[in-house]
């Protein structure tokens, strides 16, 4: 009987076991990588992942090799079907492109070489880049 009663105390005291919703907090990712123009409109580039939860995205492009301006794009699970949280578009050193979260959880994000989406030219070798991430956790 005690232990019943404990039990039913404590959770009343809980609020009945449920719990509030935890808040989105802003969350900022620094990521490197490097893209490589494979010919006049192909390209390859490193990818990479986070967790993000519902509302904005935004993508700085804080330096490149050369100070080259690159290609964009944020996609959930890294699916690129045109209805990306930032659909691919040209960045400068410097800029910052934003989007709201769609699809799932889990983004992608990819930098193309400016041959690749970004109108630019290619790039005579290996473009290295720092790009900052910033969304909800």
């Amino acid at each position: 009987m005690v232990i019943v009663a404990v039990a039913a105390a404590l959770a009343a005291s809980c609020g009945g076991g449920s719990t509030p919703p935890r808040p989105s907090v802003p969350e900022t990712r620094t990521f490197m990588g490097t893209a490589r123009a494979l010919g006049p409109a192909s390209c390859t580039s490193d990818s990479h992942d986070f967790i993000a939860a519902d509302g904005p995205i935004s993508v700085t492009l804080t330096q490149s090799t050369g100070g080259i301006g690159m290609a964009a794009q944020v996609c959930a699970g890294g699916i690129d079907n045109n209805d990306c949280s930032i659909n691919l578009m040209p960045i400068a050193v410097g800029q910052t492109v934003s989007g709201t979260r769609k699809g799932g959880s889990q983004q992608n994000l990819k930098l193309n070489p400016p041959n690749c989406g970004g109108g630019g030219p290619t790039p005579p070798g290996p473009v290295d880049y720092t790009v900052t991430v910033t969304f909800l956790r």
